[in-house]
């Protein structure tokens, strides 16, 4: 190599080896979990208002692989290990991330209106933490154990946040025992049903015959039922009727159909 090559190569030589050395020295570990959006695997958030069951307080939570180790009341710069990585947001506010019961991440079929890498990654940046999809909207809908087999795969490697599933109460699956601890064993969080059209093919309105078997099956498992509790009214089922608006004590009604057990259990309406 002559001289004049030495001195255009050796330069540029020197300068990739002590690029290549700076990036690996300064380039953060990855975290081990997938769904973080920090790139450590141990790190520590500091605030002075952190949110916990005992109230506001000063202090640090420490992190590691996706677990939370430790919530610090006090001077929340001390005890932190200094070779670790810290994010202090001063007095914004740290609190745990919300859980969105009702979500519609409508994968298999039409990620086009929403799909899991999109809904979840929108629920991240929002503070929410935990998504619950519901039965319809995807295609299929998941009133069968097949059908929620489908939503597992599509949903792999696509979540950047918790996520569970409802299953679907439909009167093709209401009387069939198997079907419904089948959803339930797979490990859906409870069954949606709607008593009005939902206006999805595979997923009819129910009425209270289907409703009564659903919740046998669900109260071996402690589960819940969602329903879309539009359901069309006669004369018979009729309370009070006061200048054309029709008014009903849905307690009194779920009572006369013997779907609780206890009149003091709790009802929850929405």
């Amino acid at each position: 190599m002559d001289l004049m090559m030495q001195w255009r190569v050796f330069p540029l030589l020197s300068l990739l080896a002590s690029f290549l050395f700076f990036y690996i020295k300064t380039s953060s570990k990855p975290s081990y979990n997938l769904c973080s959006m920090i790139p450590y695997d141990t790190y520590t958030i500091t605030s002075k208002n952190i949110v916990t069951p005992q109230g506001i307080i000063s202090g640090s939570v420490e992190v590691k692989g996706g677990y939370i180790l430790s919530v610090i009341k006090g001077n929340y710069s001390s005890g932190i290990d200094s070779s670790g990585f810290v994010i202090d947001y001063g007095d914004a506010v740290v609190m745990p991330g919300l859980i969105d019961v009702h979500s519609h991440l409508d994968e298999p079929g039409k990620s086009e209106w929403e799909g899991f890498e999109s809904g979840t990654k929108a629920a991240a940046a929002g503070g929410i933490t935990t998504l619950i999809d519901m039965p319809l909207n995807s295609v299929p809908s998941t009133v069968s154990v097949d059908a929620l087999r489908l939503k597992l795969d599509a949903a792999k490697e696509n979540i950047y946040v918790d996520v569970g599933f409802w299953g679907g109460l439909v009167p093709d699956n209401a009387f069939d025992v198997t079907a419904l601890k089948g959803l339930l064993d797979a490990g859906v969080l409870g069954l949606k049903s709607f008593m009005c059209p939902s206006g999805i093919n595979d997923f009819p309105m129910t009425n209270a015959s289907h409703i009564k078997e659903g919740l046998h099956v669900l109260a071996k498992y402690r589960r819940p039922l969602l329903v879309h509790a539009e359901v069309q009214l006669d004369s018979e089922s009729t309370e009070s009727v006061k200048d054309g608006v029709v008014t009903l004590d849905p307690t009194q009604r779920i009572l006369k159909l013997g779907l609780l057990q206890w009149k003091k259990q709790p009802l929850e309406n929405c």
